[in-house]
Formats: C-alpha cells, sequence, structure tokens
C-alpha cells in the first residue's frame, strides 16, 4: 500500500475562498505571463567526462542573440572548467560568467547558488541561465534551491553552528503569532511571504538535462565504488552513494536525457545503443532521450522547453512508473529490458529472504549474451540481471515497520522506513491525511481485512530478467500457511538476519514520534 499523500489543497481553498476561478481564463493567461518573465534556467547534470562541458560550449557556440549567463561549478579550486570555457572566446562581454569554487551545487554551497541566481535575475540583462553543476551533483537538491527560502539559506550557511539556538527562537516566534493572529490569516500571511522569498519568484526552472557516457552505462552500473574513493573528487568523507547510485539519481530526475558517445557503440543504430536507450527509458519513462556524439543537440530540445515540474519530476522514476500501472499489464520486451511488480499480504521469513536477495546487477553475462559471447563460471543469482529495484518488504520478525529496500547497480540497501505500517498506528490515532492514506488503499483493494496495510510491494527492472523465476524465489521467501497461522509471538522469535538482534525495535508500534523514528531508523541500515 502507499503512505504518500497528496498535500496541495490549502492553495486549492485559498483561491475559492477569495472567490477566484482556479481555470478561469484570465487568471491563468496572467499567471503565465507572470511565469515567463522569470528568468529560465536550464541545469546540465552528468558524471566527469560524460559531455556537459562540450554541451555548454556548443550551446555558446550556437546561441545567436540570446544573452546568456552561466554559472560553471567544478570542485577543483583551479576551476579548470570555468578556465577553459571563457579560453574559448565564446563568451562575450553581454555574457556573466560565474564560477564556484570549492564546493558541490546540491550541499555546501547551496544558499551560494540562491544568492547568485537571484542576483543574475535582478539584473535583467540576460534572457537565459545555464547552471553546470558538478559530476558528483545529486539533481533533486540543486532544484529544491528553486522553491527554497533566500535569505533563510543565506543564514544557514553563514551561521550553520546556531541551528538549535534558531529552531527556540522560531517556537517562541510562533506560540506568540498563534496568539496574535487566527490560524487562517497566520496561514496566508505565511504563503505571501515565502513567495517573496523563495527563489521561484525571480526564476523559472525550466529544464534539467543529464548528459550520460553511453559507452560507460554498463560499467558504472556494475561498479560498487563509492564516491569518496572515486577519481571525480569533492565527495565529503561520510558520503556512503556508490557512483551506481548517484548516476541512477541524474537519469531518474532527469527532464530530458542525452545519450552521448553513441559513436563508441557504432552509433544510434547498434544493438549496443538500442539497450542502453531502452533501458534509460525504463529508468526514467517520463525524459525525452536524444542519442548524441559529441553532445550535439538542437537547443530548442535542451533550452526553454517548459518541461520542468516539481511534482511531476519527483514522480518520474520507472520504478515508481511501474507501481502507477494497472496490475498484470502486458509489456513489450525490446533488447533484454524489462521489469516486473511483486506483491505480497504474507511477511517475509528473515532467513529465507537473506539466502536469495543477493547477487544483483551481475550484469557480465547478459551483456556478453547480447553480444553473442560466452563467459566462463555462469553466476547462480535469479537477481543477477536486476539493475535497479525499490520497494518495501513486510519482514514477519518487523510486524509493525515496514523495510525500504532499494539496489542500485551491484548495491543492496534494506533499512527501515520512519513511519511504521498504518494499522499498527490504529484507526483512533489517524490524522485527516492518513485516512485519506487508507482510504486510497482500500480503493484500489490492497487493505487486508486482519493484516491492515502490512504488505511487500518490490519493484525489478534489469536485462534478461526470468520474471517467473523471480517471482517463485520471492513466494518462496514469504511464509508459509502454517508459519502465517502461527502468529506474530512466534515470528518474533525468528532469527535476525539483517540488523544483528536490532531487529526487535521494529516489531511493535509504541507511539514515538515520527521524527524520533526516522533518527533511530537512519542508524540501521543493512547493505550487501
Amino acid at each position: 500500500g502507499t503512505r504518500a499523500t497528496n498535500g496541495g489543497k490549502k492553495g486549492s481553498e485559498k483561491r475559492k475562498r477569495n472567490g477566484e476561478s482556479e481555470g478561469s481564463p484570465k487568471k491563468q493567461k496572467l499567471m503565465e505571463s507572470v511565469e515567463m518573465n522569470k528568468l529560465p534556467v536550464t541545469v546540465l547534470s552528468g558524471f566527469l567526462g560524460a559531455g556537459k562541458t562540450t554541451l555548454l560550449k556548443n550551446i555558446l557556440q550556437n546561441r545567436k542573440n540570446l544573452r546568456v549567463a552561466v554559472i560553471v561549478n567544478d570542485m577543483s579550486s583551479l576551476n579548470l572548467d570555468a578556465k577553459e570555457i571563457a579560453g574559448t572566446k565564446l563568451v562575450r562581454q553581454e555574457e556573466k560568467m560565474v564560477s564556484m569554487q570549492n564546493g558541490c551545487i546540491c550541499c555546501t554551497l547551496r544558499g551560494d547558488l540562491l544568492e547568485r541566481v537571484k542576483e543574475l535575475s535582478e539584473e535583467k540583462k540576460y534572457d537565459y541561465l545555464l547552471i553546470e553543476s558538478t559530476g558528483i551533483s545529486e539533481p533533486l537538491p540543486v532544484a529544491q534551491t528553486f522553491v527554497m527560502n533566500v535569505d533563510e539559506m543565506t543564514e544557514e550557511v553563514e551561521e550553520g553552528d546556531d541551528e538549535e539556538e534558531k529552531k527556540e527562537d522560531e517556537k517562541k516566534e510562533e506560540k506568540k503569532m498563534e496568539v496574535e493572529k487566527t490560524e487562517a490569516k497566520k496561514e496566508e500571511e505565511k504563503e505571501e511571504e515565502e513567495e517573496k522569498k523563495s527563489l521561484s519568484h525571480y526564476a523559472r526552472l525550466d529544464t534539467m538535462v543529464t548528459v550520460v557516457d553511453s559507452s560507460n552505462i554498463f560499467s558504472v552500473l556494475q561498479s560498487i565504488e563509492e564516491l569518496t574513493d572515486s577519481k571525480m573528487g569533492g565527495a565529503s568523507e561520510d558520503d556512503d552513494r556508490t557512483i551506481c547510485d548517484l548516476m541512477i539519481d541524474q537519469i531518474e530526475f532527469a527532464n530530458v536525457i542525452l545519450l552521448n558517445k553513441a559513436d563508441l557503440l557504432g552509433g544510434a543504430e547498434s544493438n549496443e545503443m538500442k539497450m542502453v536507450s531502452r533501458l534509460v527509458k525504463k529508468l526514467n519513462p517520463k525524459a525525452k532521450l536524444y542519442i548524441t556524439t559529441k553532445s550535439d543537440v538542437a537547443l530548442d530540445k535542451i533550452l526553454d522547453t517548459k518541461l520542468f515540474d516539481i511534482e511531476e519530476a519527483s514522480t518520474s522514476a520507472g520504478w515508481i512508473q511501474e507501481l502507477l500501472k494497472p496490475e498484470h499489464t502486458p509489456e513489450t520486451e525490446e533488447y533484454g529490458v524489462s521489469s516486473f511488480v511483486f506483491r505480497s499480504e504474507r511477511p517475509f521469513h528473515p532467513a529465507r529472504l537473506k539466502e536469495i536477495i543477493n547477487g544483483f546487477g551481475e550484469l557480465n553475462e547478459k551483456i556478453a549474451g547480447k553480444a553473442g559471447k560466452k563467459l566462463e563460471g555462469k553466476t547462480s543469482s535469479p537477481f543477477s540481471g536486476v539493475i535497479r529495484s525499490k520497494g518495501h518488504l513486510w519482514i514477519a520478525n518487523a510486524k509493525d515497520f515496514p523495510m525500504d529496500v532499494h539496489s542500485a547497480g551491484k548495491q543492496l540497501s534494506l533499512e527501515p522506513e520512519g513511519a511504521p505500517f498504518l494499522d499498527a498506528i490504529g484507526q483512533e490515532n489517524w490524522d485527516e491525511e492518513q485516512r485519506e492514506a487508507v482510504e486510497e488503499i482500500k480503493a484500489k483493494g490492497r487493505w487486508h481485512p486482519t493484516n491492515g496495510d502490512r504488505s511487500s510491494e518490490l519493484v525489478c527492472i534489469g536485462i534478461d530478467l526470468d520474471k517467473k523465476l523471480l517471482m517463485a524465489k520471492l513466494h518462496e521467501a514469504c511464509l508459509t500457511e502454517k508459519e502465517f497461522k502461527d502468529g506474530p509471538e512466534a515470528w518474533k522469535k525468528y532469527e535476525d538476519a539483517f540488523f544483528g538482534g536490532e531487529i526487535i525495535n521494529w516489531f511493535e508500534f509504541k507511539g514515538m514520534e515520527e521524527e524520533e523514528c526516522e533518527e533511530d531508523c537512519d542508524e540501521h541500515v543493512h547493505k550487501h
């Protein structure tokens, strides 16, 4: 069952209170006009060497009369990218180059980025803004800067140590305001204040572009190398992301994906290129894909496309789209790329689950098979062709909490979700959003009379998947009818196969605050 709920009613209700028709053509036209007057922004993401800088040069060389401001974000202290672009003499005087030194725009310098974009917008000199992010940037946090509070973010970067003190002051201020104003008035004023300060007031995020090195994609998918060990540079010591995690993040969040270096795979019509294209489309079905060599693409495909929408981008990943499809939707399997969704209303037996969930992303054999070659020593895991998986699992000895599971390439991670199953919270404790979520689950026919929303749901995307075998293995790892009838007291005694005895903490929900719950869960992650 889905535990995410739909917010966003308040703005709509506020408009109705003010007597405005949300769909009125006059109002729609005015809103579109205001939106189009903001500085449009395209963000370029992708690994070092994928072709981002080449794409940037192509844009500057072919931009005609477009006045472009460029923010280059390179992790090295020398800022070679900025120097190289400036040295090409493609940058005329009316263009502005801004270099972001010693930091990645998705984390350490986010406040600085906000201020830079705001300044460029207020200058009113530019038709367009390009942001070239560093190779280790995740697109989502970069996109989020466009709905964040500019002034607050700047203060956060400058005064990070005073965070606790600030929180206390904010609480006192909130109490004071509650006494002075009614809830409705306070909500309206807060919305207006946020609108003034948000970067979306100054700029319009237009397109998120990810450049992928097609010739290297399968090597990255099979890598277990962490960013801290890679040659990409710039990752902090506690950054435990793998380069595979990062590449999949960059693919799943993009509006436009350039499958670059097609010439190294024999061109757009080669079988290898078609397999890459099909796989990337499966990882992000909503993105527009362009097969390129030397990042050569028509500018109207990446500038002023009006494609970006934060809500849509947040659900564009292939695994989310698979969950939204009606059950048993048949699919055409092209170039061996396919997916399946596993669902079960019985919990997993921890020991049997541990036995089967391994060997993910062992792609050498699959890729060799496509090229007509054979490899010695075949892998025994049925999950070897799985490139991406995501979902939640119900494990018998963690009765009240779903376990979040995801894999990218060879690495699989299993960790407790921050919130318990809705049924474990109890009907008498549900808030309005939780009640809506329950109704949504019931409408889909997925609310069990005894278990409620306790269930498992897992999406797998990969190459040459033996779906029948995989589904059978997963079902075999669930409790048998007899084990299920033994009940929770018997399940509680099962050995902890994943968390060294800590799983007992998630057997029963005891009314812990969600924030505390999330902190506790963050400390326990099983990876292999």
